[in-house]
């Protein structure tokens, strides 16, 4: 049985310094491949099966009716998220990220969601060499020193890995972040996301057990193009989602009054217009909600400014370094069609909605990996196995 434990050293405090070079905080390999990969988390890695979970009549937010069913020994469960939802990742996708990271292929996750929900579901997820919050707004570099003090070391963040069958006995040492600066400043200049909704306050014991993170200024005052649009929002009524995040804010359907939610389909086709969206900003829809956020943000230019850190070189003998030449993704939503379009190859293991499906009979680089006897996890496992094929056999 695999018990759930909570990592109580937790606690994340938002802290940045002064900036400095980025490329030494980067693990990857001195091997010659020129391949990286990128990941979503849940849906991806991450999947919520049915069978191993009842709803509650309260489970819906809070995740307190949730129960699991414990006697799945090659699952790890992660704690919930803010939203009370909690996930499960097979032994064998962790395994399998660090095959492809042994093989010297860059591994990174990229997420929409809030920084604090990442820091905390790190102790569960595949070791990486970068990681991505907030559709991009964050990027994070594993720091394997718990004790020296670097540029733009994340405060209060201690990961403690969780064991999985078939971990190294390495991977189960601590690290800390440290934040990537120089794209931190870009993101947080006036005319995208301001420095406002970066939190500098102490942690405090949150109501679901977890260190959450007060934002120093409310949302009325931040200065920005990002928290300018937030607030002509929240006039027309909209409440807005951004606890934990500094760089983005969510609007989700099941949070609006009656009134907005009956109409919510049609505020989500004019933000898929990018009708009423600043020009400075950029959005993404997915599963009724609505990410905004700095347009120099979203996953396809946060993966194409990481693979150039990369790869500095910017060539690969005669061909230059792009991520159609020299990337692949793994996705399920929405929010990821332009990244998944922007690699040379995305592999799905679960279609979230119509528009995914369409856009994987449309594509032949768009790989489906779900079966009908092949879901979640294994269809997960399927689409990483193809990726370290491909990386053997090509020697990419």
């Amino acid at each position: 049985m695999m018990n759930l434990v909570l990592c109580a050293s937790f606690i994340p405090l938002l802290v940045s310094t002064t900036a400095s070079g980025r490329r030494s905080m980067m693990t990857t390999s001195s091997s010659s491949c020129k391949m990286a990969v990128f990941s979503d988390i849940d849906g991806t890695l991450v999947h919520y099966p049915k069978h191993l979970m009842q709803q509650g009549n309260n489970s819906g937010d809070d995740g307190e009716d949730t129960h699991y069913d414990d006697n799945n020994s090659d699952l790890l469960y992660l704690p919930p998220s803010k939203t009370g939802q909690r996930g499960v990742i097979s032994f064998k996708t962790l395994r399998l990220c660090q095959q492809l990271r042994n093989e010297g292929v860059p591994f990174v996750l990229v997420t929409g969601a809030r920084s604090t929900t990442l820091f905390q579901r790190l102790p569960y997820l595949p070791r990486a060499d970068a990681y991505v919050s907030e559709s991009g707004g964050r990027i994070f570099y594993p720091h394997s020193s718990i004790t020296d003090l670097v540029d733009g070391m994340v405060d209060g963040v201690l990961v403690q890995p969780q064991p999985y069958e078939g971990c190294p006995s390495s991977h189960l040492e601590p690290f800390t972040l440290v934040e990537d600066l120089l794209w931190r400043d870009e993101i947080s200049n006036f005319e995208c996301a301001g420095t406002d909704g970066y939190s500098k306050l102490a942690p405090r014991a949150g109501s679901d057990g977890f260190s959450t993170l007060t934002p120093p200024i409310p949302i009325e005052q931040r200065s920005g193009k990002l928290w300018a649009h937030a607030r002509s929002l929240q006039k027309q009524g909209f409440f807005l989602d951004s606890s934990g995040y500094a760089t983005a804010f969510r609007i989700n359907r099941k949070h609006q009054e009656d009134d907005l939610a009956s109409t919510f389909d049609e505020f989500l086709h004019r933000c898929n217009n990018r009708d009423g969206v600043p020009d400075e900003l950029g959005c993404s829809t997915n599963l009724g909600c609505v990410d905004f956020y700095p347009k120099m943000s979203g996953k396809k230019n946060v993966c194409d400014y990481i693979l150039r850190n990369f790869f500095p070189g910017g060539r690969d003998n005669d061909e230059f370094i792009s991520l159609k030449s020299h990337a692949c993704c793994l996705c399920d939503d929405d929010n990821d069609v332009e990244m998944a379009l922007a690699c040379r190859n995305a592999y799905l293991p679960s279609v979230t909605s119509e528009s995914m499906r369409k856009l994987a009979s449309e594509n032949r680089d768009v790989i489906v990996t779900e079966t009908e006897g092949r879901i979640e996890s294994l269809a997960t496992e399927a689409a990483l196995e193809m990726i370290l094929n491909d990386v053997k056999s090509n020697n990419v």
